[in-house]
């Protein structure tokens, strides 16, 4: 109850700010408050709710659209770099697609429990030192993700200002970020960590010093991304090395079997698992949709056989509301035929059959297979006698686990010459089932060959996009007008999205990313 009471205390405070959408703290509601740490941990649960959105929410599209071969019409633009499907404001269901409200909304209530430090009482130092680090590790990864989202981007200087404030540049949100995570390190390891009432937390979405470290690995590789720095480089290999080896008990890899029930199934329960966010059933009502609403991109290829596996599904349909990939391009992402994700990420690979007009037909799609624990639409009203559709993934949102980092790291290597990056590489290939890598270890050849793998080990779960964008390769990897962007047009903001109307309504200093306002 006090929980639900906290969240409805600071709704007033998320309303009106000049440049946020958001008030500032009201110094007579919060006198009485922060006077124990169940005030800490339920103000800490506020910022958890909105964590769902800045980590899994639907936005950008754009990234959904490198996965698929065949798109839905209201976001197949994106792949286009096509000025009127980013500017946009709303899609189907009235879903703003590139706002970042809910982000400065989240950094605004993890800067009211830092800025009101000075009015904590009868909390024990090294409790009141738990909380505040989980406020500053969500500030550090609010502003990664609006970083590689949005590029440049504005600074708050703290929940009491009103003041309008330009953008500053993406390396420098990047640097922000970098110190607001170093703020959060010292956390204890997952099974160490307690709340207010002494248990232990369970969830996963929660900072830990495994996250922290994996937070700041993604951070400065970015950076090395937009800088070519080799420090950079060199500081997100520390920070990934901490995980992977300094913290060594606390992170294992599934085997395959592992992987799919436990990091991607209803288990819930991995020690491949960093970061994930909570996925309840009843934490969005689902009792009237029809169709699969899926947020992640991978998910969104989720068709058969959770579906009806019906012609309409395999016809040309331009009016569709799924996306789709091929066979033939599954294969090339994995070419040895031997891989075990062929068999364990993808449905029957090749051999999915359908029959039209009484003849049978094998389908020229794929259909992913990694997430297969589902709730079903029953109702059969709503569903016009379709028997029952897949409507959520029952199954938590994997932000970050082990082979990422391995893999990342292993980016890091190549970048550095260090002959170790391909140790990193190996192990992934290992639990895949495959030899050593034995091609070119050069280091772009090798750089390459690790982008290669992370596409393979991490297809669907959001990392590509950004993967091609921080190794520098959208004119290979990309299509339509991304083959064409000039030095300039990347420094002008073009591999970032469009900024939305929202974000000018109350911020006289806010101009719009230069790409976009030139296309337009």
């Amino acid at each position: 109850m006090r929980r639900i009471y906290l969240l409805l205390l600071f709704l007033p405070l998320m309303s009106c700010n000049s440049w946020l959408d958001i008030s500032p703290e009201n110094s007579v509601t919060l006198t009485n408050y922060f006077q124990s740490e169940d005030d800490l941990e339920a103000l800490c649960t506020s910022m958890q709710a909105r964590m769902k959105v800045v980590c899994k929410g639907k936005q950008p599209y754009y990234y959904i659209s490198v996965d698929a071969d065949e798109l839905k019409p209201n976001i197949s633009g994106f792949r286009e770099l096509d000025v009127a499907t980013h500017t946009t404001q709303m899609l189907t269901g009235g879903t703003l697609k590139s706002t970042w409200r809910e982000h400065y909304a989240l950094i605004s209530l993890a800067d009211l429990m830092i800025d009101n430090e000075y009015r904590f009482q009868n909390i024990p130092a090294e409790r009141a030192a738990f909380w505040l680090k989980q406020a500053h590790f969500i500030k550090a990864i609010s502003y990664f993700r609006i970083a590689q989202i949005w590029g440049d981007a504005p600074i708050s200087p703290g929940s009491e200002s009103l003041v309008a404030l330009a953008k500053k540049p993406a390396l420098e949100v990047l640097e922000y970020a970098a110190s607001e995570a170093e703020k959060a390190l010292g956390l204890p390891a997952h099974d160490e960590m307690i709340n207010a009432d002494g248990r232990i937390i369970t969830s996963k979405q929660y900072a830990s010093r495994g996250v922290v470290n994996t937070l700041l690995a993604h951070i400065y590789a970015w950076m090395g991304g937009l800088t070519q720095e080799v420090k950079h480089w060199e500081q997100a290999e520390y920070y990934a090395s901490q995980v992977i080896d300094e913290f060594a008990g606390d992170y294992e890899l599934e085997d395959m079997p592992g992987l799919i029930a436990n990091v991607f199934g209803k288990n819930r329960n991995s020690k491949e698992t960093i970061f994930s966010i909570d996925n309840d059933i009843l934490d969005d009502a689902h009792t009237y949709d029809d169709h699969f609403t899926g947020e992640l991109p991978g998910q969104e290829l989720i068709n058969y056989p959770y579906t009806n596996a019906s012609p309409q599904l395999l016809s040309t349909n331009k009016n569709r509301d799924y996306n789709r990939i091929l066979v033939t391009t599954v294969e090339s992402i994995y070419p040895e035929e031997n891989d075990l994700r062929r068999q364990e990420f993808w449905y029957d690979l090749g051999n999915v059959k359908y029959t039209m007009d009484n003849q049978e037909f094998v389908s020229p799609y794929a259909f992913i297979n990694k997430w297969r624990d589902y709730h079903y639409q029953t109702n059969a009203e709503i569903l016009g006698g379709q028997g029952k559709v897949v409507v959520a993934t029952d199954c938590d949102y994997v932000f970050w686990r082990l082979a990422d980092v391995v893999l990342l790291r292993a980016e890091c290597r190549a970048r550095l010459q260090k002959a170790t990056a391909k140790d990193d590489l190996d192990r992934i290939r290992k639990r895949a089932g495959l030899e050593a890598y034995a091609g070119s270890t050069a280091p772009e050849a090798l750089r390459e060959e690790i982008f290669n793998e992370r596409r393979r080990e991490l297809f669907g779960e959001g990392q590509y996009y950004f993967d091609i964008v921080r190794n520098g390769y959208y004119r290979e990897k990309l299509y339509g007008k991304f083959k064409d962007l000039t030095d300039a047009d990347v420094r002008n903001g073009a591999l970032y999205t469009w900024i939305s109307a929202d974000a000018f309504e109350k911020n006289t200093l806010m101009t719009q990313n230069t790409y976009w306002l030139w296309q337009k």
